[in-house]
């Protein structure tokens, strides 16, 4: 089963760094690290989710989870992958029609593989401590705008949280700037935007690498950066 909440340690030692919706582009990421001067032995970086499907590398994307220095809230996309090995013919051709044909390729033993790596390594969110501030990370949006729902959380997930976390759209569509209780700063992706953008403390980084269409881009920010934007 899915982790809800991960707290990470503080990285006393290197950077951290904040990536938007992969979706498949593998090389992309690395282009953008080498240009950053990362390095795996201290800096870590962390995903808002949505590692597959559109790009052309999926499961190496994926299998970035199994790497000591990267660390992944799941998205809706995941979610996708999981709720079509239940046999629901409804989310599969959701799925398939999203960017999904990938899949096609792999056995269902392999997408039960899949399905697992993400339940193990991907929580629905991610909090990082960086010189006495909290980032929350998170794919879609925070139940009740407070951190403390997911830090507080007792119980099984349910399918109202899933769908908070990992496909509401209310903040950015309507325009919500009120803060986020309980957490300094949250970083989000799912919805497209043209550049980053902040509401109230709430950045969105998901500024479109699988839609080259309409010049979009991957987006990486230092944490400590975002910290120290001003909401």
């Amino acid at each position: 089963m899915s982790r809800i909440l991960q707290l990470l340690t503080e990285n006393t030692r290197g950077r951290d760094f904040v990536v938007g919706d992969l979706h498949g582009y593998y090389s992309p990421l690395m282009e953008r690290l080498e240009e950053l001067r990362f390095d795996p032995t201290c800096d870590r970086v962390l995903a808002v989710g949505d590692l597959i499907d559109r790009g052309p590398d999926s499961v190496r994307c994926l299998e970035l989870v199994k790497e000591s220095w990267f660390f992944s809230v799941q998205g809706n996309h995941e979610r996708f992958l999981i709720h079509s090995l239940t046999g629901d013919a409804d989310v599969s051709m959701t799925w398939l029609l999203n960017g999904g044909r990938w899949s096609s390729l792999y056995t269902d033993e392999e997408l039960q593989d899949m399905a697992q790596l993400i339940q193990e390594k991907m929580p629905l969110a991610l909090e990082v401590p960086c010189k006495g501030q909290q980032l929350g990370i998170i794919h879609a949006e925070v139940p009740q705008d407070d951190w403390n729902c997911l830090r507080h959380w007792r119980g099984e997930m349910t399918s109202h949280l899933l769908e908070v976390t990992t496909t509401l759209r209310t903040r950015i569509r309507t325009g919500l700037a009120h803060r986020v209780h309980h957490i300094d700063a949250v970083v989000c992706g799912h919805t497209l935007v043209p550049e980053p953008t902040r509401l109230g403390n709430v950045h969105y980084l998901e500024t479109g690498i699988c839609a080259p269409q309409v010049g979009g881009y991957l987006s990486i920010r230092e944490v400590s950066q975002l910290l120290a934007d001003p909401a």
